[in-house]
């Protein structure tokens, strides 16, 4: 999340609340003006601290957690529905980055059902991208890699 939306956010509860700009900057102790720039989005820094106040002040929790979920972000249904539907870019992410190794299991299933080879050439895509910053991501690659290929046989379709 970034000070954008966490100013949007600020900017949704004040509504909210019924609270004035400089109603809820004096109780968060942050210039009006501040506050204004803030949930305009036009704020490029603002110390941890005041964010804190602000959203104390309209109930909103911040919250720090490890980068890596320990369950996914979305279920990951849409492996049992691959016909007539394409894993989205983000919905890749997810399963490697995310999932577990039976998710995994199920996406290298989709790939060898699917004829066409788009879904490999998108997962081998985000595979090798999400590598290179994500650990988990990169033993899912060293996966790939160990698998036998499937030849793409366009006489099949």
């Amino acid at each position: 999340m970034n000070l954008q939306t966490i100013g949007h956010l600020i900017a949704e509860q004040r509504r909210a609340k019924g609270l004035t700009l400089t109603r809820l900057a004096a109780q968060a102790a942050v210039g009006r003006s501040t506050l204004a720039a803030l949930e305009a989005g036009k704020l490029p820094e603002l110390g941890l601290e005041r964010v804190a106040r602000l959203c104390a002040a309209v109930d909103l929790v911040l919250e720090a957690r490890p980068v890596e979920l320990n369950e996914p972000l979305m279920a990951h249904r849409h492996l049992s529905e691959v016909a007539g539907r394409e894993l989205t870019k983000a919905a890749i992410d997810d399963i490697i980055t995310r999932g577990t190794i039976g998710t995994w299991r199920k996406l290298i299933q989709a790939m060898n059902t699917d004829k066409t080879g788009r879904i490999a050439r998108r997962v081998n895509e985000m595979a090798k991208t999400l590598g290179k910053r994500d650990p988990k991501a990169r033993a899912f690659a060293t996966l790939l890699r160990k698998l036998p290929r499937k030849p793409h046989d366009p006489a099949a379709e």
